[in-house]
């Protein structure tokens, strides 16, 4: 249940910017981003796959499955579409979930502030979970 090195791509960094003008939660994602989690450019090994991606996924669902593809990294993302074509090439992934539930298991989250979390994202995000509460995807 390690975290990986965390990185994102200049994609979703460009989709993240983009979107903070209509998304003001999204002002926190952009804070960390550059200070904890490095944007890096793609391989040019990545850029066929990216093209292929680019026929059915949006520009940051593309480069980051393009990048893990090639480097043999994890995925996260809650997107149905990136998350089955993820599945077709063989690329490890998770979601939003995954993230929380790796975060208390490393004692980086309280399993309180995990909840408080996810009961945010679904009242104020309109993410949907199949369940309400964060220990349902405990391991106990």
């Amino acid at each position: 249940m390690a975290l990986p090195r965390v990185v994102t791509v200049e994609a979703v960094d460009e989709e993240l910017s983009t979107g903070a003008e209509t998304h003001s939660y999204i002002d926190h994602a952009l804070a960390v981003l550059g200070e904890e989690i490095p944007v890096i450019s793609p391989a040019s090994a990545a850029a066929q796959i990216e093209a292929e991606l680019l026929e059915s996924l949006d520009p940051g669902e593309a480069q980051a499955l393009a990048v893990a593809a090639v480097g043999n990294g994890l995925v996260v993302t809650d997107d149905g579409d990136a998350r089955t074509a993820a599945k077709q090439r063989g690329i490890d992934l998770t979601g939003s979930i995954g993230v929380l539930v790796r975060s208390v298991g490393n004692d980086r989250l309280s399993v309180s502030t995990a909840d408080s979390y996810l009961k945010q994202w679904i009242d104020d995000a309109g993410f949907r979970s199949p369940a309400h509460d964060f220990e349902r995807f405990l391991d106990r």
